[in-house]
């Protein structure tokens, strides 16, 4: 066991004191320090363009909801100028009248005549 701690301590040491950037043991590590920095790297580019994704996600169901709303207030007020009566009040003033009559139906037989009802 002594040997297993000598060992560690002499690596914290080597570490520590800078000794390890001096020796050649650097120079074979020196690829997986690189990708251990470079994969640093990509994981806070990941979590930067996460958030930017998610406060564009925010955004844009926030713009879905005034977009609903404004859906549904538009509806509502071209069903109320739509109806019968504001109809006849918007027309009266323009000179036209509303009919009075019932609507007539059209028949097409298969001789292709019409037939009136």
């Amino acid at each position: 066991m002594s040997a297993k701690s000598n060992k560690s301590n002499r690596i914290i040491a080597d570490i520590m004191g800078g000794d390890i950037f001096s020796k050649d043991s650097f120079v074979n590590l020196f690829p997986f320090f690189l990708y251990i920095v470079l994969l640093s790297m990509l994981y806070i580019t990941n979590v930067y363009m996460a958030e930017d994704m998610s406060r564009e996600t925010a955004r844009l169901n926030r713009k879905v909801e005034d977009l609903h709303v404004e859906y549904v207030y538009l509806q509502s007020e071209i069903t109320k100028i739509t109806k019968q009566s504001n109809m006849a009040d918007m027309l009266k003033s323009k000179g036209i009248k509303e009919s009075v009559e019932p609507l007539k139906r059209i028949v097409v037989t298969k001789e292709g005549g019409r037939d009136e009802d």
